[in-house]
């Protein structure tokens, strides 16, 4: 679990920072070697004549990262070079987006702790993941850098909430092919027969489903068989 963590992180996962009454887009998160997490947040909108701005991810302030362990299988757009939703979970405008027979979802990271420290709110012309612009026009966002102790890291999924301690999280390793799972499912995904005949090996019975592969890793791959309509999923 400390490597799933671990690499979602490492993909460079949007998500959501909340500080008391304030939430705000998280861009990315990483993680230091002496597990400290480092937090890139979206400051942009927020009132510095209320020192909203100042406030959130202060020193000393404390925060809640959620992060959605969520991947785009590439059957929205073949082989397109790009996800068709917004890593920053914005609805993309495309009429072809991502859907429950795309995109899939393992789990929500949430990482709770103490910001020790931080730097002043930057501008940065912002892009989105489709291509697009982050505001009207491409307006110049505010980014602050912020550090990150953690002391409660998290990760739900269908199988119940496990717990990963900062340590484990600092000496967990990077799966190298998770990493990069987005562009190897748009990949394998592009051959339409290729979940099909993994699940024939595997002894499944096809006839009627969909199968398709929805994950990838240095384990192997996830194959979902999922019947045509709805129904059951294996």
């Amino acid at each position: 679990i400390a490597e799933r963590v671990r690499t979602v992180l490492a993909r460079g996962a949007a998500g959501t920072v909340e500080a008391g009454m304030l939430r705000r887009p998280l861009r990315s998160a990483r993680v230091c070697d002496d597990g400290v997490v480092v937090l890139v947040v979206d400051v942009s909108g927020m009132s510095r004549e209320a020192g909203d701005e100042a406030r959130m991810a202060a020193v000393g302030s404390s925060a809640t990262v959620e992060i959605v362990d969520t991947v785009c299988a590439g059957r929205c757009r073949g082989s397109a070079p790009r996800p068709s939703f917004a890593l920053d979970g914005r609805r993309s405008a495309r009429p072809d987006a991502c859907d429950e027979n795309c995109a899939v979802a393992r789990g929500v990271v949430t990482i709770s702790g103490i910001v020790t420290a931080s730097s002043d709110a930057r501008r940065r012309r912002l892009v989105a993941s489709d291509g697009g612009t982050m505001g009207p026009g491409g307006d110049l966002g505010s980014m602050r850098l912020s550090e990150l102790q953690p002391l409660e890291i998290t990760y739900l999924s269908r199988d119940g909430v496990d717990i990963v301690s900062r340590s484990e999280l600092a000496a967990a390793d990077v799966d190298p092919i998770g990493v990069d799972e987005q562009d190897w499912l748009r990949r394998l995904n592009a051959d339409s027969g290729l979940a099909a005949r993994l699940a024939l090996r595997a002894g499944r019975q096809i006839a009627g489903t969909d199968p398709r592969i929805v994950g990838i890793g240095s384990d192997g791959l996830d194959v979902a068989v999922v019947a045509r309509g709805g129904g059951f999923r294996e």
